[in-house]
């Protein structure tokens, strides 16, 4: 049987997600398709739109078979940790092909990028080394150490959908997993301010939608993510960032409160990130301080955070790849479900079964702090129904 693995945000879901579903399926001639998905915290460290269930029910809705949260410890992580947990997972699960996009339409030179990063020969931790000593942040000082000692790659580590490829082809060597890459093309630009309707941005529909220019964000979405969205701006349970930045805040100027523990930290980082607090009402603020040539904005996201959910570098470091799969939606199939009892790892069918499992404690404590931001009882997610179809 194939099974392709997908790693997604979906936030919100929009016409280029369904549009990437479709032909990833198409490519792998899928028989069933797995998400693994970010929970209530994306990637790059700011609060999803919508919850966790819902975004995974948009999948669902729009051809996956199952959709799984990635547990929060390898979510709020760098590209290249983030792809590992949930390549991990998702080989786990049993996943024969895993699809991702990429601006660059060339997966042998992809493959070669990741193996030279793999493989980390001399000249390039020399090239490395010099970059970073010369105060580049370590993203920025990989793609250019990549760039002079693959010369033929130069450029290709500057696309955000790249970075993420290469990293999902570094995790499939690294993990000897048995993943044959599908290749979409990435049409589009990732961060561009207007929305295209074919092939949208997310954070253009976010920041579209937060300002209350609705038309243009809906035309861009299916007609199910938009009834999703629809009901949050009209109950009013978006998250609430000023909430956010006031938990934020007085978490990072409590004098008791260990800034040292926190992940992700270097030389000097700490002081300031402590100077910037004194002196911020919020995130945003701490952002606009900190990020520079050699602190990335994603990276001082997350770092803000984990000091919200009490992540520290302990827990980070030590997280083993995904022991358990915490399943949010899923299709109805008793081959696929029968399939699950074999599985090296449990699917866990029930938020109550998350109490039990190490790696999904961090998701839970997520959920409380977004019901909080949200304005609802401290009941989710066990008061949401899993999404069936």
């Amino acid at each position: 049987m194939r099974i392709l693995g997908i790693v997604a945000e979906y936030d919100p879901f929009h016409l280029g997600h369904l549009s990437h579903l479709t032909r990833s399926r198409q490519a792998a001639e899928a028989d069933l398709t797995y998400i693994a998905l970010s929970g209530c915290v994306r990637q790059r460290g700011d609060w999803a739109l919508l919850p966790p269930r819902e975004r995974a029910a948009c999948a669902v809705l729009a051809g996956a078979d199952a959709v799984f949260e990635l547990p929060l410890l390898w979510t709020v992580r760098e590209a290249e940790n983030y792809a590992l947990g949930a390549v991990s997972l998702l080989a786990s699960l049993g996943c024969t092909h895993l699809a991702f996009g990429a601006e660059r339409d060339d997966l042998p030179l992809l493959a070669r990028l990741a193996d030279h990063l793999e493989a980390s020969p001399s000249a390039f931790r020399d090239a490395l080394k010099l970059h970073l000593a010369a105060g580049r942040g370590y993203p920025s000082a990989v793609a250019a150490a990549a760039a002079e000692t693959l010369p033929e790659a130069a450029g290709v580590l500057e696309e955000p959908n790249n970075i993420l490829a290469v990293c999902y082809l570094r995790a499939i060597r690294r993990l000897g997993a048995s993943l044959s890459p599908v290749l979409i093309h990435r049409i589009g630009a990732y961060h561009a301010a207007g929305i295209d309707p074919v092939s949208p941005s997310a954070s253009a529909l976010r920041g579209a939608l937060l300002r209350g220019n609705y038309g243009p964000a809906y035309a861009a979405m299916p007609d199910y993510a938009v009834r999703f969205l629809r009901r949050r701006f009209m109950d009013g349970s978006l998250p609430d960032t000023d909430a956010a930045d006031v938990l934020l805040m007085s978490r990072l100027r409590d004098p008791a409160y260990e800034k040292s523990l926190l992940p992700f930290l270097s030389e000097g980082l700490e002081d300031a990130l402590s100077d910037a607090a004194s002196v911020s009402g919020g995130r945003r603020e701490i952002l606009e301080r900190l990020t520079s040539r050699r602190y990335a904005s994603a990276r001082i996201s997350r770092l803000c955070a984990c000091a919200l959910l009490g992540i520290t570098a302990e827990q980070a470091e030590s997280a083993p790849l995904p022991q358990s799969a915490g399943l949010l939606a899923f299709r109805r199939n008793p081959e696929m479900t029968a399939r699950w009892k074999d599985l090296p790892v449990p699917v866990l069918s029930s938020p109550l079964l998350w109490r039990e499992s190490a790696d999904y404690g961090p998701n839970l404590a997520a959920y409380r702090t977004d019901a909080l931001l949200r304005h609802l009882p401290d009941t989710l997610p066990f008061s949401e129904k899993m999404f069936v179809l």
